[in-house]
């Protein structure tokens, strides 16, 4: 009378529907060491809801691509409603981490970097939120009308650093936990990396965590440039798919590092015009929707790692 002999069980509630995932509850009794398995169907929205957060160097090299870049937001929904029900959009922009030697740190440059080219630019920045997901096309696209390029002293930008803050801010930027998150990095130059901020005597590796205040990234003097691996990690923690527009020339570049990211797609384009620019946002949609790498979406909830 004192053994216990406990059944296996394995109980499905087919009362709980679900269009992507079904049976959506399963509820297992296992002894210790036993086995049990399930069947899981699961089917992905062919219209699932999106967001688009577009994070753009704005370094001088960039001024024709941004201004290519003004007549994307509404265009791109028109295509973009083609393959989901819902698409929203943001914006941010970065540099480089404003501390020398990535710029010029003397009194007339901090302000204005362009002021030998008699050209008002704005400061270097390692990240700034500029506009949280909105489904105003109109608005999106006047912020973009509003922006102004900045200058810094180096080649790299500081790409990799503002992708991982846009990644974890996720209140600040507003991503909606029901639809699929693509972050797109639009760059002419490679990106710094991890241990690239010495130079400027920044030891502290990079914590992975938000630092966002007033929309301004407060860790970029103070952290390094996140690795690769944390980045990778950062990105599928919060199911991110990262899209990168990049021209021909740094297209090798980039071609080694989104092998390490899961879940990325690359793009070589020679400008930024908007029909291209479309097309490949469009296509990387396309590539992850039939894919899935890293996550699932669940339409009650927060997505799911698998």
């Amino acid at each position: 009378e004192f053994m216990e002999q406990s059944e296996i069980k394995v109980e499905v509630d087919a009362t709980a529907s679900s269009t992507q995932v079904s049976p959506q509850d399963i509820s297992i009794t296992l002894r210790p060491g036993s086995e049990a398995s399930a069947i899981v169907a699961v089917k992905q929205l062919e219209r699932y809801p999106v967001d688009l957060y577009c994070l753009v160097d704005v370094s001088a090299s960039m001024q024709e691509n941004l201004d290519h870049l003004k007549t994307v937001g509404v265009a791109l929904s028109f295509r973009m409603a083609e393959h989901s029900s819902d698409l929203w959009l943001g914006f941010g922009s970065f540099v480089d981490k404003p501390v020398s030697p990535y710029i010029n740190v003397h009194s007339s440059k901090i302000d204005n970097p362009c002021s030998d080219y008699e050209i008002r630019c704005r400061p270097a920045h390692g990240f700034h939120h500029v506009l949280s997901m909105t489904s105003n096309m109109s608005e999106f696209t006047r912020v973009i009308k509003r922006q102004r390029i900045s200058g810094n002293m180096d080649t790299p930008e500081g790409g990799l650093d503002a992708m991982l803050q846009a990644a974890v801010c996720q209140r600040s930027v507003g991503w909606r936990p029901d639809a699929k998150r693509l972050l797109l990095l639009m760059t002419d130059q490679p990106s710094h990396l991890a241990l690239d901020s010495r130079l400027a005597g920044i030891v502290t590796p990079h914590d992975g965590l938000c630092h966002l205040e007033n929309n301004v990234y407060t860790g970029s003097t103070k952290m390094d440039h996140p690795s690769v691996g944390l980045l990778s990690d950062k990105l599928l923690e919060n199911h991110m798919h990262s899209i990168f527009a990049v021209e021909k020339q740094q297209y090798q570049w980039y071609e080694e590092l989104v092998r390490l990211l899961p879940g990325s797609y690359l793009g070589k384009l020679g400008f930024f015009q908007a029909p291209n620019l479309i097309e490949l946002v469009v296509d990387a949609y396309k590539v992850q929707s039939t894919n899935l790498p890293c996550n699932l979406f669940s339409p009650d909830g927060p997505p799911l790692g698998v």
